[in-house]
């Protein structure tokens, strides 16, 4: 894909596509196999994704919250995950047969494969939101359009997320300080559990043999 707009198309088809072989009974009159082996990985891709959504918009909610309240307090070990998906993307450009320096700087950089990571994201999202909407949509039309140069639906997820930030804004500024403090006492140890559990994950994928591999 050449196009921002394009590649969205083709992604939103494509996880689509994996939705429907992981849920049954979505493919003619087959009952489906949702825990088939084969599907195994794509499960683990989803939740994997859901994941990542949950703890970039609740930190994000939560460190707006904080700062708004003077409540913040800063510690080095929320350096800890940036730095071992920082690594963990540097092994996986290593395993690439002509990687050169925009591969390792896309790495190492972080910034960029955090923005590749909330555009993945939105696909997720409207993916998962197209298929439990039941709505009837031709994938490839759309992907054929988005090539042509037509449709605005990779925008979407952009505008949903600054709608949904401007209204826990101005939740937050009605509810009381009580409430404020809760929210944020039981917000940020859940946030910090799931992050942990996820970075031992990434680190466990970071010191694994790959036994020669390469892509």
């Amino acid at each position: 894909m050449t196009t921002l707009s394009g590649y969205d198309a083709q992604q939103v088809k494509w996880t689509y596509g994996a939705i429907e072989l992981m849920w049954p009974g979505q493919r003619g009159d087959t009952k489906g196999q949702p825990f088939h082996p084969n599907l195994r990985l794509r499960w683990f891709e989803n939740f994997g994704m859901l994941t990542n959504l949950f703890v970039r918009v609740a930190f994000l909610t939560l460190l707006a919250g904080s700062l708004s309240i003077n409540a913040f307090v800063f510690s080095p070990l929320w350096l800890i995950p940036p730095v071992v998906a920082m690594l963990l993307n540097l092994r996986i450009a290593r395993t690439m047969a002509s990687v050169d320096r925009t591969d390792v700087l896309f790495a190492i950089l972080f910034f960029p494969a955090e923005l590749f990571m909330w555009i993945r994201i939105s696909h997720f999202v409207r993916s998962w939101t197209r298929f439990l909407s039941r709505k009837k949509v031709d994938n490839w039309a759309m992907q054929a359009k988005a090539e042509r140069g037509g449709g605005l639906g990779h925008w979407t997820p952009m505008v949903v997320l600054i709608a949904v930030a401007i209204a826990l804004a101005v939740i937050w500024v009605l509810v009381g300080p009580m409430v404020q403090s809760s929210i944020l006492w039981i917000g940020w140890p859940i946030v910090g559990v799931v992050t942990v559990l996820q970075t031992l994950l990434m680190f466990s994928k970071l010191v694994r043999r790959h036994h020669g591999y390469k892509v």
